[in-house]
């Protein structure tokens, strides 16, 4: 017998003085996506590189330098920066 179950989650975001600013009941993907954004983020390279990185995997600063220019381009979205401003150059000519 086959059987598919999902995870529900429960997120409850509080203002500084106390009050509720946000309670959400939604699917866990749908929770990985809102949490960055409660946070005041939108990178889930933050999230997995800075905030939530495994103690084993911590020391990734001190890595090699394709490592760190990996680890780098993911946080700060080089790679979109870098496509915004071919789109710009295209639309100059």
């Amino acid at each position: 017998k086959k059987s598919f179950k999902t995870l529900d989650g429960h997120v409850r975001a509080m203002n500084p003085d106390g009050s509720e600013k946000a309670a959400v009941n939604e699917r866990c993907s749908e929770i990985n996506k809102l949490v960055p954004q409660l946070m005041g983020f939108d990178s889930k390279a933050i999230l997995d590189s800075v905030i939530f990185v495994h103690q084993e995997a911590s020391n990734w600063p001190l890595a090699d330098g394709a490592t760190l220019k990996k680890h780098f381009d993911e946080i700060f979205a080089s790679s979109k920066y870098t496509k915004a401003l071919e789109a710009i150059t295209k639309l100059r000519k």
